[in-house]
């Protein structure tokens, strides 16, 4: 007796109902929006025009809220294409301009990672490491090439807070000059 073929699985069917009224791109822009010293749950769940409820089923709290738009900030800073040996200094200067393009896109967070010393592990280990990285690629021991990371960060998160709070300057401060005199400190010993 022939078997008879197995029944096919029913396609499934479209969910009814409302779609998603939330995801993360959109926490993380509400975040990214909002003065991240001040920053609450219940300020991001109003922006978004949700119930904090929706909010807690993303995350738990407001260091989980500050954790995706580190890990944000630093996807959205690093360049596409990893440092060479041959590329690492132009790959540092395209993190600066990432650095300064995004920081600059949200106001006070170059100030509150200088300020607070607070670099939320999300998003500044793995830059830290892509960092570091570039200038062992560059000729640097492991140790010193941390060390070269820190001026680094600092000068330009420094610059920028600088740049954002309006310092009169005369002649304007001229971004440039920061990372080419950044770049030419780091050559190889």
């Amino acid at each position: 007796m022939p078997q008879a073929e197995p029944p096919r699985p029913r396609a499934r069917t479209p969910r009814v109902g409302r779609p998603p009224t939330l995801d993360r791109d959109r926490i993380v822009a509400a975040v990214l929006a909002q003065d991240l010293d001040t920053l609450t749950m219940q300020g991001v769940a109003r922006s978004l025009g949700v119930a904090p409820s929706a909010l807690y089923r993303w995350v738990r709290n407001r260091d989980e809220l500050l954790d995706l738009a580190s890990a944000e900030m630093g996807r959205r800073i690093v360049p596409d294409e990893p440092p060479t040996a041959e590329t690492w200094q132009r790959w540092l200067t395209d993190l600066a301009h990432g650095i300064r393009r995004e920081f600059r896109a949200v106001p006070g967070f170059a100030a509150r990672m200088l300020a607070t010393g607070v670099h939320r592990e999300a998003g500044h280990g793995p830059v830290e490491r892509a960092v570091a990285e570039a200038f062992v690629l560059g000729g640097h021991p492991p140790a010193y090439a941390r060390q070269c990371w820190y001026a680094f960060a600092s000068a330009v998160m420094g610059w920028i807070a600088v740049e954002q709070s309006d310092f009169p300057a005369d002649p304007p401060m001229d971004f440039e000059v920061l990372v080419a005199i950044l770049l030419r400190g780091t050559e190889p010993r």
